[in-house]
Protein backbone atom coordinates (compact mmCIF):
# COMPACT_ATOMS: atom_id res chain seq x y z
CA UNK A 1 0.00 0.00 0.00
CA UNK A 2 2.99 2.04 -0.20
CA UNK A 3 1.78 3.51 -3.74
CA UNK A 4 -0.95 5.48 -1.29
CA UNK A 5 1.82 7.38 0.04
CA UNK A 6 2.62 10.71 -0.71
CA UNK A 7 -0.80 11.83 -2.90
CA UNK A 8 -2.94 13.51 -0.02
CA UNK A 9 -1.25 15.94 2.55
CA UNK A 10 -3.20 17.96 5.39
CA UNK A 11 -1.30 20.40 6.75
CA UNK A 12 2.06 19.28 5.75
CA UNK A 13 0.83 15.44 7.11
CA UNK A 14 0.98 12.28 4.58
CA UNK A 15 -2.31 11.30 5.87
CA UNK A 16 -1.95 7.94 4.71
CA UNK A 17 1.70 7.70 6.14
CA UNK A 18 -0.12 9.44 9.33
CA UNK A 19 -3.35 8.11 9.96
CA UNK A 20 -4.00 5.17 7.66
CA UNK A 21 -5.98 7.51 5.21
CA UNK A 22 -6.83 8.41 1.66
CA UNK A 23 -8.87 9.59 -0.62
CA UNK A 24 -11.24 6.56 -1.83
CA UNK A 25 -13.53 5.86 -4.12
CA UNK A 26 -16.95 3.46 -4.23
CA UNK A 27 -15.71 0.00 -5.50
CA UNK A 28 -17.21 -0.40 -9.33
CA UNK A 29 -17.37 3.57 -9.36
CA UNK A 30 -17.24 4.62 -12.92
CA UNK A 31 -16.33 8.30 -11.98
CA UNK A 32 -13.58 9.59 -9.74
CA UNK A 33 -16.33 11.50 -6.91
CA UNK A 34 -12.99 12.91 -4.98
CA UNK A 35 -11.25 14.92 -7.85
CA UNK A 36 -15.00 15.96 -9.15
CA UNK A 37 -15.33 17.25 -5.81
CA UNK A 38 -12.25 19.01 -5.62
CA UNK A 39 -12.10 20.05 -9.20
CA UNK A 40 -15.61 21.31 -9.74
CA UNK A 41 -15.96 25.35 -10.03
CA UNK A 42 -17.99 26.88 -7.30
CA UNK A 43 -21.25 28.94 -8.47
CA UNK A 44 -20.93 32.47 -8.78
CA UNK A 45 -22.86 34.81 -6.09
CA UNK A 46 -26.05 36.82 -7.54
CA UNK A 47 -25.79 40.04 -8.89
CA UNK A 48 -27.13 43.05 -6.58
CA UNK A 49 -30.38 44.29 -9.06
CA UNK A 50 -32.55 47.08 -8.85
CA UNK A 51 -36.37 45.87 -9.97
CA UNK A 52 -38.76 48.88 -10.71
CA UNK A 53 -42.41 47.99 -10.95
CA UNK A 54 -42.62 50.47 -13.75
CA UNK A 55 -39.53 49.16 -15.61
CA UNK A 56 -39.24 45.93 -17.40
CA UNK A 57 -36.92 43.40 -16.15
CA UNK A 58 -34.19 44.65 -13.56
CA UNK A 59 -31.33 47.17 -14.02
CA UNK A 60 -28.00 45.80 -13.15
CA UNK A 61 -24.51 47.47 -12.63
CA UNK A 62 -22.90 48.38 -16.10
CA UNK A 63 -20.07 46.74 -14.93
CA UNK A 64 -20.47 43.24 -13.24
CA UNK A 65 -18.17 41.69 -11.56
CA UNK A 66 -18.52 37.97 -10.54
CA UNK A 67 -17.54 36.39 -7.51
CA UNK A 68 -17.32 32.78 -6.19
CA UNK A 69 -19.81 31.59 -3.36
CA UNK A 70 -18.14 29.46 -0.33
CA UNK A 71 -18.98 26.14 -1.25
CA UNK A 72 -19.20 22.32 0.44
CA UNK A 73 -16.84 19.93 -1.18
CA UNK A 74 -17.45 16.23 0.44
CA UNK A 75 -14.31 13.94 -0.39
CA UNK A 76 -14.45 10.03 0.72
CA UNK A 77 -11.54 8.73 2.74
CA UNK A 78 -11.34 5.08 3.97
CA UNK A 79 -8.86 4.12 7.08
CA UNK A 80 -6.47 0.83 6.84
CA UNK A 81 -5.05 -0.85 9.64
CA UNK A 82 -3.61 -4.12 11.10
CA UNK A 83 -5.90 -4.82 14.24
CA UNK A 84 -9.01 -3.39 15.61
CA UNK A 85 -6.73 -1.72 18.12
CA UNK A 86 -4.86 0.11 15.70
CA UNK A 87 -7.87 1.01 13.35
CA UNK A 88 -9.80 2.28 16.26
CA UNK A 89 -7.21 4.44 16.95
CA UNK A 90 -5.90 6.32 13.51
CA UNK A 91 -9.96 6.99 12.84
CA UNK A 92 -10.56 8.72 16.41
CA UNK A 93 -7.14 10.57 15.68
CA UNK A 94 -8.16 11.32 12.18
CA UNK A 95 -11.22 12.86 12.83
CA UNK A 96 -10.13 15.17 15.57
CA UNK A 97 -7.12 16.08 13.34
CA UNK A 98 -9.59 17.37 10.86
CA UNK A 99 -11.95 18.99 13.39
CA UNK A 100 -9.00 20.68 14.79
CA UNK A 101 -6.81 21.71 12.21
CA UNK A 102 -3.86 24.51 12.45
CA UNK A 103 -6.34 27.24 13.87
CA UNK A 104 -9.65 25.28 12.59
CA UNK A 105 -8.28 25.47 8.90
CA UNK A 106 -7.16 22.46 6.53
CA UNK A 107 -4.77 22.79 3.75
CA UNK A 108 -4.98 20.12 1.55
CA UNK A 109 -1.99 19.41 -0.99
CA UNK A 110 -2.55 17.21 -3.65
CA UNK A 111 0.49 16.48 -5.75
CA UNK A 112 -0.96 14.29 -8.83
CA UNK A 113 -3.45 17.80 -9.38
CA UNK A 114 -0.82 20.25 -8.37
CA UNK A 115 -3.53 21.96 -5.93
CA UNK A 116 -3.94 23.08 -2.97
CA UNK A 117 -7.49 23.36 -1.07
CA UNK A 118 -8.24 25.72 2.07
CA UNK A 119 -10.63 24.20 4.18
CA UNK A 120 -12.29 24.03 7.67
CA UNK A 121 -13.87 20.35 8.96
CA UNK A 122 -17.89 20.91 8.75
CA UNK A 123 -19.23 17.00 9.48
CA UNK A 124 -18.51 13.59 8.44
CA UNK A 125 -21.24 11.42 7.24
CA UNK A 126 -21.89 8.02 5.60
CA UNK A 127 -19.39 5.45 8.01
CA UNK A 128 -19.28 2.11 6.44
CA UNK A 129 -17.36 -0.72 7.68
CA UNK A 130 -15.75 -2.55 4.70
CA UNK A 131 -14.40 -5.52 6.94
CA UNK A 132 -15.15 -6.84 10.41
CA UNK A 133 -12.94 -5.85 12.92
CA UNK A 134 -10.04 -9.15 13.05
CA UNK A 135 -7.62 -9.17 11.56
CA UNK A 136 -7.02 -6.33 8.94
CA UNK A 137 -9.76 -3.16 9.29
CA UNK A 138 -11.00 -1.37 6.85
CA UNK A 139 -13.91 1.72 6.78
CA UNK A 140 -15.22 4.09 4.45
CA UNK A 141 -16.64 7.61 5.21
CA UNK A 142 -17.48 10.91 3.97
CA UNK A 143 -16.11 14.16 5.35
CA UNK A 144 -17.93 17.29 4.51
CA UNK A 145 -15.35 20.43 3.86
CA UNK A 146 -16.28 24.32 3.23
CA UNK A 147 -14.14 26.45 1.54
CA UNK A 148 -15.36 29.88 2.34
CA UNK A 149 -13.06 31.68 -0.31
CA UNK A 150 -13.06 29.66 -2.95
CA UNK A 151 -10.35 29.92 -6.22
CA UNK A 152 -9.73 28.76 -9.78
CA UNK A 153 -5.98 27.50 -9.64
CA UNK A 154 -4.02 28.32 -12.89
CA UNK A 155 -1.78 24.84 -13.23
CA UNK A 156 1.75 25.54 -12.50
CA UNK A 157 4.31 24.33 -15.15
Amino acid sequence: MDILKGLLFINDTDVFDTYGAFLAEDEGASEEVNYSALLSPPEVKEYSAVDFRELDGEKLPATLLPRFKPRDVTLQFAIVAESKAQFLSRYSSFILFLKNGVNGWLTFRLPELNRTYRFYYKKATEYKQLTDLSGEVAARFDVVFREPDPAIQMPLE
